[in-house]
């Protein structure tokens, strides 16, 4: 059995994070879930959280096009956190972008484990929050 799961959902959309937090819920060994609604304030929260190792989320749901700070420029500073909480997380990107450019630059973030298109439904949940 797989230890409980902490979920953050960084989307700028409340209906898609509402819409995706119904879809994570109904999976088993969910401990939380967090969302966010923009890349500045998902970062402010793991810089609080750097401390406790116990919060840092298990896998990361993360929007491409945000305003204020956008996906990508999330990752830029992501990548500046300590190693202990950046290898915890699984990232995926989850977007309904359908530009082949956002798809070869997340290529280019070793930390981001899949991209993912909107809905999350699309995708087989369970699988991907049990993947190593």
């Amino acid at each position: 059995m797989a230890k409980n799961i902490n979920i953050l959902l960084i989307d700028d959309s409340d209906v898609d994070n509402f819409i995706n937090k119904a879809i994570i819920s109904k999976e088993e060994n969910i401990s939380q879930i967090t969302t966010m609604t923009s890349g500045l304030e998902a970062l402010t929260h793991l810089n609080n959280i750097i401390d406790n190792t116990e919060a840092y989320p298990d896998v990361i749901f993360l929007d491409i096009k945000m305003p204020e700070m956008n996906g990508f420029e999330f990752l830029d500073e992501y990548v500046n956190l300590p190693d202990t909480l950046t290898n915890h997380c699984k990232i995926y990107i989850l977007s309904s972008s359908l530009d082949n450019l956002d798809s070869t630059k997340s290529k280019e973030y070793p930390v981001i484990k899949k991209h993912l298109t909107k809905p999350l439904a699309h995708h087989a949940i369970g699988d991907l929050l049990n993947e190593d």
